[in-house]
């Protein structure tokens, strides 16, 4: 079963302790942002690992930043993900 990209980036946030100090809103937030940022990267990048989970997938998105669309670069850098 494929990783959707909003469990992509609920996961990804939460594992990073982004979300615990924030309320349901801003994870909303947060969750649309990663899909608008980072979604057809993923899917164009990273749909052979996207069955390893979550974290294949920022795996992934993480080995191939030199080919990361500007938005999704800037939202990853945003949420400490990318350097």
């Amino acid at each position: 079963m494929p990783v959707s990209r909003s469990g992509l980036f609920a996961a990804l946030a939460i594992s990073i302790g982004v979300l615990a100090p924030i309320g349901a809103h801003a994870q909303d937030d947060i969750r649309k942002r990663g899909d608008r940022a980072c979604g057809g990267d993923s899917r164009r990048m990273c749909t052979k690992v996207s069955q390893g989970g979550d974290m294949a997938v920022l795996d992934c998105l993480q080995q191939n930043k030199v080919r990361l669309s500007g938005t999704c670069r800037k939202f990853l850098t945003g949420i400490g993900q990318l350097q």
